[in-house]
Order: C-alpha cells, then structure tokens, then sequence
C-alpha cells in the first residue's frame, strides 16, 4: 500500500506521531510519501525526508505556517501535483492546516481516500471569538469528507456534538508509545543526567514539556510552581519548548523569584534524557487530543499532573495509580496537587503506568488499526 502522509509542523507531538507512523508503515513494507513544511522544521524532519526518499517514497515542502496565508493556495497546487505523480492509495493529513489542504483536494478531483487526525480542534479550548468560530465553522464543513480520526473521547464528543461531524466519519483510534524506546532509567544513568543538568541530589525535579503557546497554557504553570516552592523547597522544573510566549515565560519566571529553580530548554533531538531525569510531569494545557508527552511518561513510569480538559480525561479516568489533576487555569488547585503529588513520594506506592502504557497504547495496537482503517476503506470503496 502507498501512503502519502501530510504535516505542517516538523516538530512538538504532531511531528512525532508522524514520525512514528512512517517508521512503522515503512517496517512494514508499505510505501510512504510526505508532504511537509519546513517553517517549524527540526533536525528530525530533515532526517525523516531523507528516510522516505532513500526508501523510495516522494516528498514535497508546502513551505507554509499553522496560520492562513497568502501561500495556502501554492501548497494545496503543490500537494495536488504530488498526488497526481505518486499515485498513493490513501492520503493521511494530520493537524488543522495539512487536514485543510488535504481534504480541500476533493474539490479539485482527487478521488483517493482522506484521512484527517486533528491533533486537538481548536474549539476545544473554549475561547470565544472569531478565530474559534472560523476554525470551528471550517471543521464543520471539511468534516462531512473523508474519515476523521479521534484521539480521545473527549475530541470525539466535540467532533460529533459541537462541530456536527456525522459518526460514521469519524473513528476513536488514540496515539501509542514506543515503549521500548521509552523506558524508566537505571539509578546510575538517571543519576548522570541529573548531574549534568546541575539538579540538586535532595531536588523533586516536576518536568513539562510542549509549545509556550496559549494551549499549553505555561503561565499557570510558572505560577502553580512558584506557589507550591513556598511549601516545597526542594521543588524544580526541568521545561521543555519554545514559542510565542517565551520571553512572557521568562519574564514571569524573574517576576515570580523562580528563575533559579527551572531548567529550560527549547528543543532535544532525543527527548528520552528528559523523562528520564524527572521525578513527576505536569501538563497545564486548555486542551488536548492525547498528549505523545504524556503517553511517553507513562511508559518511563513517571506520575502525572494534569488539567481536567478533554484528552487529558481520556487518562484520568483510566485508573492511573500516580495521576493528580486540577482544573484548566487554577493556579491555586495545581500548586495543591503539586504538593499532594510531592507529599505522596512518601508511601512508595506501586505505580501502574508503564503496565497500562504497554498494554492500551504500543505501535503495534494503536498503528495497525489505523492501517487496517487504511484497508478497509479501499475495499469499500
């Protein structure tokens, strides 16, 4: 089977299920094709482009943002000529953008099937306005083609009950996690990261990881942290990602008095050493499809802190031994449950989350019912 897989971020946890499911597609004999972007590009993208050309596939650069631009129109000509010349099977588009170019190519005569993974609709963070209305109203219309695939419940619901979306398009499939890749540390490599990092041995080390953007809402974060460091001393914060709200980010951290306790970092080729320098990962996101950073501490064992948000409740209502949560933008509940989180270390209870991440969430399940969705839409059609 050829694939042509399309997206517009080549970084964060969109491009990593990306990268994911064209490794496992390519594992597995099938031929994948890629159109994607390069304006927030990575070292990893470079590397998956030219993983997909030594193996054969095509692979085109849309050259275009997450917002609408002038070269919307450019890219969709361009992926409509990639179509035409590689002749894939199906089509895969994932986040809001390559979902909107991709399926706009039924309207222009391309008759192959279109998948669409949204990677968290944007109406779901239930901020008001033209902008949501805009996305929601072109969810709507772009809905009614092709086979939209959900990540959680939560997205689901929104996607059938808010933006109308008939059940029969849509599909619950959630993202997996390479639990071999991802794995807890022995003591003694835990112990080197840590030291490099400069983390204190007696230090309780709360990581976060995702765009410094409005979703992931890191301004309760900073200021959860700061709250819970008048009670918990020992607190740090090892933070992960770049974006539009970086020097608000570092402003607030000074203003705050917490500049000394957080580790940041924009970026890491290989995020393993990161999980696996933490003592706990929290997320402060106004929504979520389901979180790949989430998915990922799981499988390294770590607890979780959580916003109570559609895809985030996907995981705590799933019997989680170690999983807080705290309502979305509470700056009060999230320094509380930071402290219960940290208080509990205490009991040494058993944690259940690498055996859950293994047995809901590996490649294996979650990949290969997308390629048998794959499958069966080409039988039907």
């Amino acid at each position: 089977m050829q694939i042509l897989l399309a997206t517009e971020p080549g970084v964060d946890g969109v491009f990593r299920h990306v990268e994911a499911l064209a490794s496992f597609l390519l594992k597995r004999g099938h031929r994948v094709h890629l159109a994607f972007s390069d304006v927030r590009g990575s070292d990893r993208l470079t590397q998956l482009v030219e993983d997909i050309s030594a193996a054969g596939g095509q692979t085109v650069n849309l050259a275009v943002s997450n917002a609408p631009g002038p070269g919307d129109l450019a890219a969709l000509l361009k992926l409509r000529k990639l179509v035409r010349e590689a002749k894939p099977d199906v089509i895969h588009a994932h986040s809001s953008k390559a979902g909107a170019l991709a399926r706009a190519l039924i309207w222009l005569g391309v008759r192959q099937p279109v998948f669409y993974t949204p990677h968290a609709y944007y109406g779901l963070s239930g901020k008001g306005g033209m902008k949501s209305l805009l996305f929601n109203f072109i969810e709507t219309l772009l809905g009614r083609t092709g086979i939209t695939i959900n990540l959680s419940a939560g997205e689901r619901a929104f996607a059938h009950g808010v933006l109308k979306i008939p059940e029969r398009r849509l599909r619950l499939i959630p993202n997996p996690v390479d639990c071999e890749r991802f794995r807890p540390a022995d003591p003694q490599t835990r112990q080197h990261i840590r030291a490099e990092l400069g983390v204190p041995d007696d230090a309780l080390l709360l990581g976060s990881v995702g765009r410094l953007a409005f979703q992931k809402d890191p301004l309760t974060l900073y200021r959860a942290f700061a709250q819970a460091c008048q009670n918990r001393p020992e607190l740090r914060l090892y933070h992960l990602g770049d974006g539009e709200l970086t020097a608000e980010c570092t402003a607030l951290a000074d203003q705050l008095g917490i500049a000394s306790r957080i580790i940041r970092k924009t970026y890491l080729s290989e995020p393993l050493s990161f999980y696996q320098a933490l003592d706990g990962m929290i997320l402060t996101s106004r929504y979520e499809g389901l979180s790949f950073a989430v998915l990922e501490a799981l499988a390294c064992d770590l607890p979780v802190i959580l916003s109570q948000v559609p895809g985030n409740n996907d995981f705590t209502e799933m019997g989680l031994s170690h999983c807080w949560s705290a309502p979305k933008e509470d700056v009060s509940a999230f320094a509380e449950v930071i402290g219960n989180w940290a208080g509990d270390r205490e009991n040494a209870r058993a944690s259940n989350h690498r055996q859950i991440a293994e047995s809901r969430f590996s490649q294996e399940a979650c990949f290969g019912a997308l390629v048998r969705e794959y499958e069966q839409q080409l039988t039907t059609r």
